[in-house]
């Protein structure tokens, strides 16, 4: 598991592009806007948290030797970004349609970022599980 918090230069690549990206989003849409700039700062940190995270966790636990082409850091940024969306949003979507057809709750009822970051909360310690156990799994007993 200490192998999940050394971060390559290729992370630090990733996020560095990623906070430069996420900057300038949210200086010209503050600049061309009556919005406050911290409205955008928590979209941007919303949409990360949801749409990023869960596949990062997954691709450094489990696929960080992973190489498609020679710019590791944007090949490990489109496979997160690929996990997230594959396993957030399809249970998102699962979440949503049992509860208002199934269930016949209001959707207002529940606010869909609470939702939303509780499978994705969900999803990153089930990755860190996975891990857990099959590092148990495999390390001889003593």
């Amino acid at each position: 598991m200490n192998k999940f918090f050394q971060f390559t230069k290729d992370d630090r690549t990733m996020w560095l592009g990623i906070l430069g990206i996420s900057t300038v989003f949210i200086v010209l849409m503050s600049l061309f806007t009556t919005t406050s700039p911290f409205y955008y700062a928590k979209r941007v940190l919303i949409t990360l948290f949801i749409m990023f995270l869960p596949g990062y966790s997954i691709t450094k636990l489990f696929f960080d030797h992973m190489e498609f082409t020679e710019y590791k850091a944007l090949d490990k940024f489109l496979v997160s970004f690929f996990f997230s969306i594959a396993t957030v949003q399809t249970l998102y979507f699962i979440s949503t349609y049992v509860r208002t057809y199934a269930l016949n709750v209001d959707e207002e009822m529940i606010s869909s970022n609470v939702i939303a970051i509780t499978i994705a909360i969900l999803v990153t310690a089930v990755a860190f599980g996975v891990k857990f156990y099959l590092n148990k799994k495999n390390t001889p007993a003593s």
